[in-house]
């Protein structure tokens, strides 16, 4: 039986009760793991789970959403600390790439979210996430083509999304341990690809 911990207060058990999660799930995945495993994992009941989290469905979703909130956190203070777009874009690269290299488990929870895509609610979490990170990335390319650094003509819809590939690509790489070849370096020379495009 797991030995239970100390008492916590909510928002630090909510934390506790997500990260424990993220290694239970990264570990089996989203089907096959039980609040109880999610429990055991944390040390405490299920019932003190059910206190924090109506469902394993929830804790999954607020997992997206909190592994998403961090990242656009970081790239809005790459994106915000440099002005000039086009280096704006290529530091962006780099902290998403570090990211994602640093946090092993967290990518195994967004590759097994795309597979339970035919739920609605997870749909709609990865959705969302995806339009926050491409519209930020959209505002860096109009601040670009104001700045005269990128094309007036550009389609900054299809940058976007392109942009937003080489995102999903990272973690893809790191999700099949290509890290070796798949470097910080690699990922700058196709977002600089990306850029040369753009370049004005």
């Amino acid at each position: 039986m797991a030995k239970m911990r100390n008492r916590l207060p909510a928002e630090k058990r909510r934390k506790q009760i997500l990260k424990c999660s993220v290694k239970v799930f990264a570990r089996s995945n989203y089907r096959k793991t039980r609040v109880a495993d999610i429990a055991a994992e944390a040390g405490i009941s299920e019932a003190m789970i059910y206190k924090h989290f109506p469902s394993k469905k929830s804790i999954f979703i607020e997992i997206l959403h909190d592994m998403s909130e961090r990242i656009i956190s970081r790239l809005r203070e790459e994106g915000n600390r440099e002005q000039d777009a086009l280096e704006a874009i290529r530091n962006m690269a780099k902290t998403f790439y570090n990211l994602i290299i640093s946090h092993p488990d967290e990518v195994k929870v967004q590759f097994q979210a795309i597979s339970e895509i035919d739920d609605s609610e997870i749909a709609d979490r990865l959705h969302r996430d995806h339009e926050d990170y491409m519209r930020f990335i959209g505002s860096i390319i109009e601040r670009g083509i104001q700045q005269g650094t990128f094309r007036k003509d550009l389609d900054v819809g299809t940058m976007v999304l392109l942009l937003d590939g080489v995102g999903v690509f990272i973690e893809l790489m790191k999700l099949l341990s290509f890290e070796e070849q798949f470097t910080e370096e690699t990922a700058v020379r196709m977002t600089d690809s990306l850029i040369e495009l753009m370049r004005a």
